[in-house]
């Protein structure tokens, strides 16, 4: 018997222990919140970026799409090159 007050849980992962849809689309956009955050240090935005890319895949060990990446690491350079400039 449920009580007024109990918690709803979580879904249950998959078998394999791959989260639901609904748990990965609540975590990327829990995590694309918090990017979102003026005083985000850029490492820690890259590092919540990199977990969506995970979080986003369709199919287990399905590889995440690259489109972006080669570009995000050439500013992350210039940026890098541009602090040290400083």
């Amino acid at each position: 018997m449920a009580t007024k007050n109990a918690r709803k849980l979580p879904p249950a992962p998959s078998p394999k222990g791959v989260p639901g849809e609904c748990e990965r689309t609540r975590l990327i956009g829990e995590i694309s919140r918090l990017l979102r955050e003026p005083m985000m240090p850029e490492s820690t935005r890259t590092a919540g970026l990199t977990l969506i890319g995970w979080l986003a895949r369709r199919m287990p060990g399905e590889a995440p799409h690259a489109l972006g990446v080669e570009e995000a690491r050439k500013s992350e350079q210039r940026m890098k090159s541009a602090r040290k400039a400083r």
